[in-house]
């Protein structure tokens, strides 16, 4: 699909508030460096050392990609032998949560927050997640680098289903899969909710892992310790999106071209996801992000894209409150999207005001 889309490269990547301290963050990796350098000029040296960990890191996932991408395992192989201390870096955080991580190399809360700035993506705060896996998001976006797809994620599903169709395969848009049969231990058919069969050799669920093993597969079909493992894990945190379309143009109350705003309320991390987890969008970390910024394709002239995000918990208010009624769900999703639209005021003067379209997912 890379003939399909057009990639938007994102410099600065995105811009961090704290109280007091507000940094642009560069996209070039080394240029970040240097502004928390310049920034903690008393942590410059285990900065330099963590950066170093990083990059390391994300050598030998490079190279572990190069590997599935079809380079011959036995040169990835002579690359890890010349260099065998790439992978100790790797072992040595994947046990240890990132917190511990960054303690060897920097102790400035304030520093620490910016660095973990991303870990809302990890679904997890930093004293949970492994170190090694916030090395590789964290890499993934400082070293792979931010971009953006005009037309959103959406014109990347549109080319995916372009090239499906060129290549002869079918889309069946609202078509409820219920089942995926299974015949000697392989799946061997769909099942739709109008009762028609898609017989195939292969299955993709893009369902999550337990609604596949039990209202889709059944957990008969599974090995026992796998399910064991699955009924053990709990549900990690997930999101509250509120997009708008406004009739008023914010592009100027985004300085320097950047799109994308962090806006925190505490460098305490522990606090931060306490809000999280808790539900409390009043001081919860949010976003607040205007894509017209970078796509003005998306919305008529004068007018823009507006998104706020933050962290709430999956089974808020036990089912958001679904249980009583779709009603009293969108009336609890709406209320904590304009507890976030009531925030983001402070940076973008009379936004309620100006919402023509809102939409609010949780």
């Amino acid at each position: 699909i890379v003939d399909k889309v057009k990639v938007v490269k994102l410099d600065p990547a995105y811009t961090s508030v704290f109280p007091g301290i507000t940094l642009d963050v560069p996209a070039d990796p080394q240029e970040y460096l240097k502004v928390l350098q310049d920034t903690f000029p008393d942590e410059a040296e285990g900065m330099a050392e963590l950066y170093d960990t990083l990059e390391t890191v994300n050598t030998a996932m490079v190279l572990l990609k190069d590997m599935t991408e079809g380079r011959s395992a036995g040169s990835v192989l002579w690359e890890f032998l010349k260099h065998p201390s790439m992978l100790v870096p790797f072992f040595k955080y994947w046990s240890t949560s990132a917190s511990e991580m960054l303690d060897d190399f920097i102790q400035d809360e304030r520093l620490i927050a910016f660095i973990t700035q991303l870990a809302c993506f990890a679904g997890v705060e930093p004293d949970r997640v492994s170190g090694a896996f916030f090395a590789m998001m964290w890499n993934s976006y400082h070293f792979g680098g931010f971009a953006y797809f005009e037309g959103g994620s959406q014109a990347v599903s549109n080319a995916m289903a372009e090239v499906i169709q060129e290549n002869g395969g079918k889309i069946l848009l609202n078509t409820l899969a219920t089942r995926i049969v299974m015949e000697d231990g392989v799946a061997v058919a769909v099942r739709t909710k109008d009762g028609k069969e898609f017989k195939c050799r292969y299955v993709i669920s893009n369902a999550n892992v337990p609604d596949t093993i039990d209202k889709l597969v059944g957990r008969e079909h599974f090995p026992e310790e796998y399910v064991k493992e699955i009924d053990g894990m709990e549900i990690g945190l997930s999101s509250l999106v509120v997009y708008l379309g406004v009739g008023h143009d914010y592009r100027e109350s985004f300085p320097k071209g950047v799109h994308s705003y962090f806006m925190n309320t505490s460098y305490d991390q522990a606090l931060n996801f306490k809000y999280y987890y808790e539900g409390v969008p009043e001081k919860s970390t949010y976003g607040l992000i205007n894509y017209t910024l970078v796509d003005p394709t998306n919305a008529p002239e004068g007018k823009n894209v507006i998104c706020l995000a933050t962290i709430m918990p999956y089974d808020f208010k036990g089912d958001w409150l679904q249980s009583q009624g779709y009603d009293r769900y969108v009336a609890l999703k709406e209320e904590a999207a304009r507890k976030l639209i009531k925030r983001s005021e402070q940076f973008l003067p009379g936004l309620s005001s100006h919402i023509e379209v809102m939409e609010v997912g949780t």
